[in-house]
């Protein structure tokens, strides 16, 4: 998770420094050598060599009127690329595969998709922080349970980054949601009080049987020491079958006689 987060917060990251505003620069590039091919058509244009270089040489790339959606080192004023002067022998198609082959350009521009607005730009921006902030808070998390483990000895259970808690301490351990969640809660007492602690077998310790399950070896032996009351799920079949079976055991105890209650009780 840590990785896949971070992962995107760079690539958002990328987009919105260098990503999209390189892209809107190889944009203005592309429509460059378009314009170049347009203006071969025009007659004057072409009328000699010269006259076309000389038409080269003034103009400029073409950058959106929003500076803000280029590169910071960008030349607003940079003229068209000298392989445009090579128009009468070649088409700009073919002069813009050799130019962006050499810079190491996309050699497909689509310009209805490729050039980014500025809010475009800021919503990169605000991905990335927003994956960063994610990659902040699992690794603030991941730093919390490195290092810390739960464990249990002859004496007892230590919760992570707690102290021992002696078996002759524990009054319940509720277990219900330790074979679907991993996690038990233990009530005991210290200090005059009653706490709680828990047994976070999914954080800490696993249940990977490559592993040796260590969570559910740990939990088997708080059981195998543990004399408190033990709260567990409760089988519905089983208590079905126990109301059927309670009005027979009524009226045998009806025939038995008067005094029947008082041999359940003590018993």
């Amino acid at each position: 998770m840590l990785v896949m987060f971070g992962g995107f917060g760079a690539y958002f990251l990328y987009d919105w420094k260098i990503g999209y505003p390189k892209k809107n620069y190889v944009v203005a590039n592309y429509v460059a050598f378009n314009k170049a091919g347009e203006a071969w058509t025009v007659d004057e244009n072409r009328a000699s060599p010269e006259v076309w270089n000389a038409f080269v040489e003034k103009q400029t790339i073409p950058f959106d009127e929003d500076r803000s959606i280029y590169p910071a080192n960008t030349d607003f004023e940079e003229k068209w690329p000298e392989i445009l002067k090579e128009m009468d022998n070649h088409k700009s198609d073919d002069l813009w595969m050799d130019y962006s082959g050499e810079k190491g350009w996309p050699q497909k521009v689509n310009v209805e998709d490729d050039p980014k607005t500025a809010g475009q730009i800021r919503e990169q921006l605000y991905a990335a922080c927003v994956c960063f902030a994610l990659t902040a808070i699992a690794l603030f998390f991941l730093i919390r349970t490195k290092g810390r483990a739960m464990k249990v000895d002859e004496k007892g259970y230590y919760p992570p980054g707690g102290d021992l808690i002696p078996f002759s301490a524990m009054k319940t351990l509720d277990k219900r949601k330790w074979e679907t969640k991993g996690l038990a809660t233990l009530t005991y007492e210290a200090d005059g009080e009653e706490k709680k602690a828990k047994i976070d077998g999914m954080v800490y310790g696993q249940f990977k049987e490559e592993d040796g399950a260590p969570a559910e070896a740990l939990f088997q032996k708080v059981l195998e020491n543990f004399e408190g009351e033990l709260i567990e799920l409760v089988d519905e079949d089983e208590d079905d079958e126990a109301d059927d079976e309670a009005p027979e055991d009524e009226d045998k105890g009806s025939a038995s006689g008067g005094d029947s209650d008082d041999s359940v009780e003590n018993e």
